[in-house]
């Protein structure tokens, strides 16, 4: 769960910038969990549309405002429960400061690129502060021209991306996905985000997962992986294997169980593989394939576990013999 002060940054962002779509998606989660918190970003918003109508804003001094506000927050606990009384007693310095990030939106503007992706089709991007992005097919990316002074973020609209992000303590580097965020300081990782998961694999250094809707975060250092549900907000974590195979054009499988190969080799070669067997302990697997077709694959497969294979529309099914295998 954010603190106030993250909740009051996470609704300054969305009112200075309300098309930014993982804002206001953060922001709805938000408002709907409870009355207090509608009730508390309504006012928000009205104070801020007071100060925008300022016509003081050339003599703002946003440090001053910014310094002025801090000092109340810490005067004043906010309880969700008991009113607007704390929002009252600093609502003129939140007008001042309000005001003074609505006239600096105004002259710096942050302008975002977009790239994307089609079918079969990669590209990648070469960001400001060094570090580079590889997008995988069907992926949507982003990004700004330039970075903020404080901090580095962009947006995995959808897909799967390769990061490898350039180190620069005083400027974490986040990946913002729908209602979830990756903080990195510097390392590279792969993320794959659909509608319904997202997938996280660690390739060096340690990466921060923290997801807007649950108050629970995740760190994972290289070699670890992650792998969080969308919908009841849960995540699993795992080792990392195969993640940036696409990017690589390289499967390593070391002691890896035969349903676990058939999941990956479906990811990777993007079909339907199945694997039928009444062999709870086939031994595992251990091979090493760079640019090899599936059918090769297959036929490395079959030789070293007697598989029969069937082959129906774009579905592909491994059967195990009746035999035990060790």
């Amino acid at each position: 769960m954010l603190n106030q002060s993250e909740y009051l940054d996470l609704i300054v962002r969305y009112l200075n910038n309300p098309q930014d779509e993982t804002t206001r998606a953060a922001i709805d989660t938000y408002r709907s969990a409870s009355a207090e918190n509608e009730a508390y970003f309504r006012e928000m918003s009205r104070v801020w549309d007071l100060s925008a109508r300022s016509t003081s804003l050339n003599r703002i001094d946003t440090r001053q405002a910014e310094a002025n506000f801090k000092r109340e927050l810490k005067k004043h606990t906010y309880k969700p429960f008991t009113g607007f009384i704390w929002f009252r007693n600093i609502a003129a310095t939140l007008v001042l400061l309000g005001a003074g990030y609505w006239f600096y939106s105004l002259n710096n503007k942050q302008v975002y690129l977009t790239l994307q992706t089609g079918a079969s089709q990669k590209d990648s991007i070469l960001l400001v502060d060094g570090s580079k992005v590889i997008l995988a097919e069907n992926t949507s990316v982003k990004y700004p021209k330039s970075f903020a002074s404080s901090s580095r973020e962009i947006y995995l609209i959808q897909g799967k991306a390769f990061f490898k992000i350039a180190k620069d303590p005083k400027r974490p580097f986040s990946v913002l996905m729908g209602q979830s965020k990756v903080k990195v300081l510097g390392t590279s990782f792969n993320i794959n985000y659909s509608q319904n998961k997202i997938d996280l694999d660690v390739k060096t250094g340690r990466v921060l997962f923290s997801p807007y809707t649950n108050g629970t975060s995740s760190i994972l250092v290289a070699g670890q992986a992650l792998s969080y549900s969308i919908s009841n907000r849960q995540f699993t974590t795992r080792l990392s294997q195969n993640a940036d195979a696409w990017l690589s054009n390289e499967l390593v499988f070391v002691d890896t169980p035969l349903e676990e190969v058939c999941k990956q080799l479906s990811r990777y070669y993007q079909k339907n593989i199945l694997l039928e067997t009444n062999q709870p302990l086939v031994k595992k697997f251990n091979a090493t394939f760079k640019d090899n077709s599936l059918s090769e694959v297959l036929a490395v497969l079959k030789e070293t576990y007697g598989l029969k294979i069937t082959i129906n529309k774009d579905t592909i099914t491994l059967k195990t013999p009746y035999t035990q295998i060790n």
